[in-house]
């Protein structure tokens, strides 16, 4: 698919919708090693520097009741598993789709992009920040 092709910038919409929501990526990721449970996966994501310096950052923080709503809003876009064992002691974990796992191999390229364009990302974040303090 290239960006000539009619799809190619609905899909872009369609990704961009399923993935919404500040705390998205940092749960993605977090599963990325494996499944985990609840208090864990709270634990490894709040361990992670989460700064991204862009202005309209709402939380540095993950709180305990973002993180249910972004497991749940993640299960229903069928890109997080919740495993829940039937018999005593009840544990449950979280763990990706092989959807989540194809869609972070396919952001690989973006990562390397930002990575490699880490000047015009500061450039950006600097001109937002500006423009945010004018009409702040």
């Amino acid at each position: 698919m290239t960006p000539e092709d009619e799809h190619f910038l609905q899909g872009i919409h369609n990704v961009r919708y399923l993935i919404s929501g500040e705390w998205t990526w940092d749960v993605l990721v977090a599963l990325h090693g494996g499944p985990l449970q609840y208090t864990i996966l709270l634990d490894v994501i709040r361990s992670k520097q989460n700064g991204t310096g862009w202005p309209g950052k709402k939380h540095h923080y993950l709180r305990d009741g973002t993180l249910n709503r972004t497991l749940r809003r993640l299960e229903q876009g069928e890109l997080v598993k919740h495993n829940r064992e039937i018999e005593f002691p009840y544990r449950s974990a979280y763990e990706l789709t092989s959807a989540a796992q194809e869609l972070l191999a396919a952001v690989v390229s973006m990562a390397e992009w930002a990575e490699s364009n880490e000047d015009l990302l500061e450039r950006a974040r600097q001109r937002r920040h500006a423009e945010d303090a004018e009409n702040g």
